[in-house]
């Protein structure tokens, strides 16, 4: 076993957790838009589109995730990871790659998704980016052999498939190997790669299992003490624009701030902080 089921466990537990800068960046998100959370043309409430909120960004923390835990098992696997950051590209846009390492002879270059269901505009963004760095990294190491790898985790879904590998056809790069995985397929080109797919495989069901019957749910923004601190930590800005006479605010505190005593407690605060 290269990684515990507990080392698997804290890890995403200390990624996934939300903490106090997770309300604050929620509350100043609620804050700008308030017409996303509540409004005469919407079915459901405040705190319904917020548990929605939170649970889309777990979905894109555990997307990170899955490839920081990918990056850990490289390098236990024997394999060197080098710096993922890639600097500018020629327009100023900063380029990051998922995976990028070596065995020693081949360079590895791997941009991962969770899953292939991308739409029309999205799968050629997708694939154009994914060109983009592979010439930046044949640039790079001139001379040296290139595995230039598309590989989407999940394999339950090939939306896309006939796309990406009609375009990775198209391309006459002389020193790069391009291929398009799903699933395990990633982890076979690796020395031991299945059983350590299997491994990761066998935690994420775990973890699933034990986490299964755990609600995603928000504190009570009125009175938990976690969106008071987030409330007292608000800009000017926001914090004017909650507390205003607009329609919208009116709506939005009447919905999210009818229990408790959290509005008036954190202007006091505030005001003791000037």
């Amino acid at each position: 076993m290269l990684i515990t089921y507990k080392e698997f466990c804290d890890f995403l537990t200390n990624r996934i957790q939300t903490g106090k800068d997770f309300y604050l960046s929620l509350l100043e998100n609620v804050i700008e838009n308030p017409s996303r959370y509540c409004g005469l043309f919407r079915l459901s409430n405040a705190k319904t589109k917020l548990i929605q909120n939170v649970t889309q960004s777990k979905e894109i923390k555990f997307g990170d995730i899955i490839e920081e835990i990918t990056t850990q098992y490289l390098a236990r696997m024997g394999y060197e990871n080098f710096e993922k950051n890639l600097g500018r590209d020629s327009n100023g846009d900063e380029l990051h790659v998922d995976q990028y390492f070596t065995d020693g002879k081949d360079i590895y270059f791997v941009e991962m998704k969770i899953r292939d269901d991308h739409d029309s505009t999205k799968k050629r963004g997708q694939y154009s980016n994914f060109r983009k760095k592979l010439v930046l990294l044949i640039n790079r190491h001139p001379g040296k052999h290139i595995i230039a790898i598309m590989w989407f985790v999940d394999n339950g879904l090939e939306k896309n498939k006939k796309y990406y590998l009609s375009e990775m056809r198209k391309e006459t790069f002389f020193n790069a190997d391009l291929r398009l995985f799903y699933g395990q397929e990633f982890f076979e080109i690796l020395k031991n790669g299945l059983t350590v797919w299997n491994e990761l495989i066998g935690m994420l069901k775990n973890y699933r299992f034990e986490n299964s019957k755990t609600n995603v749910d928000i504190p009570d923004f009125g009175s938990s003490q976690q969106i008071l601190e987030a409330l007292t930590s608000l800009s000017p800005t926001h914090w004017k624009k909650l507390m205003s006479d607009n329609e919208q605010y009116q709506l939005l505190r009447s919905e999210l701030f009818s229990s408790g005593n959290n509005l008036h407690e954190a202007a006091m605060a505030r005001d003791k902080k000037r």
